[in-house]
């Protein structure tokens, strides 16, 4: 991601647990734009139950340690990772950039399983790159809201 780019310092996502048919349980980040058709896809698909969503702000590294105490009391803090693949397809001469968060310590993991998505050949060429942003993710608690969050147009 460009360091111009407005995304750069900061991202608003949707933080939630996702349950498997195994009674499993893990949270992910999300990107709030996405998080709908995402929520579908995983429920639909996959036959997974996501809950608890909460909207949560990833700050970037260096953004965070300049303004640390202000984030440090405006919610709940935990460090995340921005994982920013960028490919490119020679074939049909185009690039495209997949990005997703990660908690710190599930980072290795979630990385594995991006690199598994990636044909062989082109996950260990010049064409694929991949790269990990240091975070953190600052959530704000609404105890006393009324409705749903809202992400998007709805209906």
């Amino acid at each position: 991601m460009s360091e111009s780019s407005p995304f750069h310092e900061s991202q608003k996502l949707v933080r939630c647990e996702v349950v498997n048919r195994y009674h499993e349980s893990s949270v992910r980040f999300i990107e709030i734009d996405a998080f709908k058709l995402w929520e579908y896809l995983m429920s639909a698909k996959h036959g997974l139950k996501v809950g608890q969503p909460s909207i949560c702000l990833w700050i970037h590294e260096s953004e965070y340690q300049r303004n640390a105490s202000v984030f440090e009391r405006a919610g709940e803090v935990e460090p995340v990772n921005r994982l920013v693949v960028d490919l490119f397809d020679r074939e049909y001469g185009f690039s495209q950039t997949i990005t997703r968060y990660a908690r710190a310590g599930e980072t290795d993991k979630v990385l594995s399983i991006l690199r598994s998505h990636i044909p062989t050949d082109l996950c260990g060429s010049e064409a694929c790159n991949i790269d990990i942003v240091g975070g953190q993710v600052v959530q704000q608690w609404h105890p006393h809201t009324t409705r749903n969050i809202l992400m998007g147009l709805e209906g």
